[in-house]
């Protein structure tokens, strides 16, 4: 059995949908995307990826890190990155479908601090802590997905990622999003997860975790981000490209300038892996809210948070793309 989730916001008199803005006003925001990203360009700090911009027909700067991208090979990704991804579990029975109108539910990932369940005190998460989270989460049913949940502070935090996924791989039957530093600790979760399919071949028919590239804003691609995509395109591991630029502090203060931001981001990112790989399955992600004006902080949970992602979403289905929002 697959799950496919919830059904909102079709036009039919069950569920609600909250439609931020019309088809014309997200043409607009895409036209403002494109004209952003060949007028002004992305930051790409990765050489390998800057050399795969620039084969496929981008203008480079002198400074060898600045990339202009044209409309048409933006356009192309949109129309080459599939429209549904089938988040594959260790166990088939709880495979989820990500597709436009459906939506599924995940638990917030990888926190640095944790209350202990005892003495409820503050402290930092342990291996065991890990374990335990990961456990917990594979036996709640309305968590479609599993995200690594804590950060094991009794462990080297350079190989830190590494448990997370052997934790989830030993403790998790659902698909898995495993956030990856470098590319040599990717290698290492593909062959955790190569052997738990039972081989390449099954693992690129059915592979049981994914990864995350994140864009620095504004509009900036690390050197780490990109050659992790790049190495996940190759390998057959799925993507989620998930920004988080901060209205008042790295964006535009007003809704709208901040989707043209976030969004040429996001597309420059699925552009690269749609260059190295066509058709391979990518997620548009966010975690997009507004700085504290006091306190120059990330104001995570407040109204603005949900306004953004309930907005992204709807740009995500006017691309036709899988979608991964930050709760409110």
């Amino acid at each position: 059995m697959t799950i496919r989730g919830l059904h909102p916001g079709l036009n039919q008199t069950a569920g609600i949908g909250l439609k931020m803005y019309s088809d014309d006003e997200l043409e607009k925001i895409h036209l403002a995307t494109l004209d952003v990203l060949w007028n002004v360009g992305v930051k790409v700090e990765s050489p390998q990826a800057v050399e795969i911009f620039h084969g496929s027909g981008c203008a480079v700067g002198k400074d060898s890190v600045t990339v202009k991208i044209p409309a048409h090979l933006i356009e192309d990704a949109i129309r080459s990155c599939p429209p549904t991804f089938k988040a594959c579990g260790r166990d088939a029975a709880k495979d989820f479908v990500c597709e436009r109108d459906r939506v599924g539910f995940v638990n917030f990932g990888e926190a640095p601090r944790m209350i202990d369940p005892q003495t409820r005190a503050m402290r930092k998460p342990t291996r065991r802590d890990v374990d335990q989270a990961t456990r917990f989460l594979d036996h709640l049913d309305q968590i479609a997905v599993f995200e690594r949940p804590l950060t094991p502070e009794d462990i080297d935090q350079g190989i830190a990622c590494l448990y997370n996924a052997k934790s989830y791989f030993e403790n998790c039957t659902k698909h898995g999003y495993i956030g990856i530093n470098t590319v040599e600790n990717l290698k290492v979760c593909y062959e955790m997860g190569k052997a738990v399919a039972g081989g390449g071949d099954k693992f690129r028919e059915r592979p049981n975790f994914s990864t995350t590239c994140d864009p620095i804003s504004p509009l900036l691609h690390s050197k780490e981000a990109c050659d992790i995509l790049i190495e996940c395109c190759n390998l057959g591991v799925p993507l989620k490209v998930n920004a988080m630029g901060l209205a008042g502090g790295t964006t535009c203060v007003n809704l709208a300038g901040t989707l043209v931001s976030h969004n040429a981001e996001i597309l420059s990112m699925i552009a690269l892996g749609q260059l190295v790989k066509k058709g391979h399955p990518m997620v548009y992600g966010t975690s997009t809210g507004i700085m504290d004006l006091k306190t120059a902080l990330a104001s995570i949970g407040c109204p603005e948070l949900g306004l953004f992602s309930a907005a992204i979403a709807k740009l995500a289905q006017f691309y036709q793309m899988p979608t991964w929002v930050a709760g409110g």
